[in-house]
């Protein structure tokens, strides 16, 4: 399977489209934020994509070239939206209970964290105050962020080839369904939680991968 895919581009920019479109306008398209979701699936097999042809080595390695391609793709520009935003936030937004948060959400971003600081704020992402906070988009790339720790840990399997390849198929299957089982149970009782937690968003990312390595073995049978 090649790594690019223009086919997959095109889904994402639909999702990224459908938010933007939700964002301006809510009427517009009621269930815009749906294209997080999506997101979150593409990304899942993105990533899998990415090392699933990978030979087979030992998992630091394994590990080390994984880490080193997602910084070389996110880092960069990462760092420059979040001192540019930070640099526009303190000319332009003046202090206020709207903008209290701000700083450490920002912070939290530059280490993948903001979603923890926007679940414990106890303000749902849909709330005047996350709304006005210019780091709250940051929260998804945190989920992703904080799934790469993860990902070459079962995946890493995967690349030893053979029967190990389904073993790894299987035990991403069963995580996908206990995070869809939590994250049933949380969005019952705390659904800011449930909305910002890795936790509650793995089977998402988890069946983009699940979608890769059924195609992929699919294909070899």
């Amino acid at each position: 399977m090649h790594s690019y895919l223009p086919y997959v581009d095109g889904l994402r920019a639909l999702a990224v489209l459908a938010v933007l479109v939700y964002h301006l306008e809510p009427t517009w398209l009621a269930g815009g934020f749906a294209g997080v979701d999506i997101f979150f699936v593409i990304s899942g097999f993105i990533v899998s994509v990415s090392v699933g042809a990978r030979p087979a080595s030992g998992l630091l390695r394994f590990a080390g070239f994984f880490y080193a391609r997602r910084m070389v793709r996110i880092l960069p520009a990462l760092v420059v939206c979040l001192l540019v935003t930070t640099l526009a936030t303190a000319v332009l937004v003046p202090p206020a209970w709207l903008s209290d948060g701000i700083a450490r959400t920002g912070l939290a971003a530059f280490f993948g964290l903001s979603n923890w600081v926007l679940e414990q704020s106890g303000r749902d992402y849909f709330s005047p105050a996350a709304e006005f906070n210019p780091f709250t988009h940051t929260w998804s790339l945190g989920v992703e962020e904080q799934f790469y720790f993860v990902f070459p840990l079962v995946f890493f399997l995967w690349s030893l080839g053979g029967t190990r390849r389904l073993r790894s198929a299987w035990m991403f299957a069963f995580l996908l369904l206990a995070s869809l089982g939590y994250s049933a149970w949380l969005g019952s009782v705390d659904r800011s939680g449930a909305f910002y937690q890795m936790a509650s968003r793995f089977w998402q990312l988890a069946a983009g991968v699940v979608l890769y390595q059924w195609m992929a073995l699919r294909s070899q049978s």
